[in-house]
């Protein structure tokens, strides 16, 4: 079990002082949540979540609103809260030392924030001297350049030369990838698909897969969506893809149960609940539905189009050419076509 220290000036913060009892523990509760992370944000989920304060979820999410109004902390409706204050309390010197065993973590953990908190979570961790691209933090590629990227802070404060930027995706060049986070068993719990026990132990990659030196988006060129889905969405799922562990032959049938579930219901985070089944594939709990009727129809139009094109080309190789046929014309005939056939050439 974890220890969390929280600083005695917690009570006397301007910004805590002055709440609620029940605001001040809600504070309290995420700061040390079980649930929590080494940057404080997190997933959890809301019904545990308010059980373990003693209330209802509603009860919860009253509070919640609360101290999203005042800047304390941020939440969506998929269970992910920010604590605003996290780094009150917590070392960023600490979790972000390139030297320190945490370092790996902490950069799947930022690479799993929700893509619409990225650049304001990414400006936090600045405001307190941590050099974000240094660590591979992964702005999205339509942010708007970042400080980092005109001029690096080092944690010391002291200015550096900037790395060289790709005028095209606005991101710095020359950093890997960030990967995503380990397994979590609350994550992708709100989309969860029903799954059961199985062995899927060939879903694992016995290698670690790595991006080209780059933060731009990963290409997985052999993956199929519908073509509903938006290129940013398609770009978001192949990185979660690329850094989940899971072996590649395996990823197109994730990519399938998430087209089958969106047939039957609607899903509000596509991404997190690919994660959420990444996440039981490398588990061995992740076993096929939905995608299953989305794999057989592709497969059979690709079978359908491969029959076509072979048809298609058997007529052609029937077909006799020109001289081939001219020859099988009888003698009457041939004379005046052969006439025509000149004329048109001419």
């Amino acid at each position: 079990m974890r220890q969390r220290t929280i600083s005695d000036h917690f009570w006397r913060d301007p910004d805590i002082s002055g709440l609620s009892q029940e605001d001040k523990a809600t504070l309290l509760y995420f700061l040390t949540s079980p649930s929590s992370n080494i940057i404080g944000c997190y997933q959890v989920v809301w019904m545990i979540a308010a059980a373990e304060m003693g209330w209802t979820k509603d009860q919860l999410l009253v509070v919640v609103e609360r101290l999203k109004a005042k800047s304390l902390i941020e939440f969506n409706d998929d269970g992910w809260v920010w604590v605003k204050l996290w780094w009150k309390h917590n070392s960023s010197s600490g979790a972000f030392n390139p030297s320190s065993k945490l370092s790996s973590h902490v950069k799947k953990q930022c690479a799993a924030i929700p893509r619409e908190w990225l650049v304001d979570f990414g400006k936090s961790l600045e405001a307190f001297g941590i050099n974000t691209h240094a660590m591979g933090y992964p702005y999205p590629t339509d942010a708007p350049l970042m400080p980092h990227q005109r001029g690096i802070i080092s944690p010391s404060g002291t200015p550096s030369d900037a790395p060289s930027v790709n005028s095209e995706t606005r991101q710095p060049q020359g950093l890997d990838t960030p990967s995503m986070p380990h397994p979590c068993p609350i994550e992708g719990a709100f989309d969860a698909p029903p799954h059961g026990g199985g062995g899927n132990g060939s879903c694992i990659s016995n290698t670690t897969t790595t991006s080209s030196s780059s933060l731009n988006p990963v290409v997985v060129n052999d993956l199929i969506f519908s073509n509903q889905t938006p290129q940013a969405e398609r770009d978001s799922i192949q990185a979660v893809l690329v850094s989940s562990g899971v072996n590649e032959t395996f990823w197109q049938a994730l990519v399938d149960e998430l087209a089958g579930a969106r047939m039957h219901r609607t899903i509000n985070n596509p991404v997190g609940f690919l994660r959420g089944m990444a996440e039981r594939a490398l588990a061995g709990t992740f076993i096929p539905e939905r995608g299953l009727i989305v794999t057989q129809q592709r497969r059979a139009s690709e079978a359908q189009a491969q029959h076509d094109a072979e048809q298609i080309a058997a007529f052609k190789l029937s077909v006799p050419s020109g001289a081939e046929a001219l020859s099988k014309l009888p003698p009457h005939l041939r004379g005046p076509v052969e006439r025509i056939t000149a004329g048109v050439a001419k």
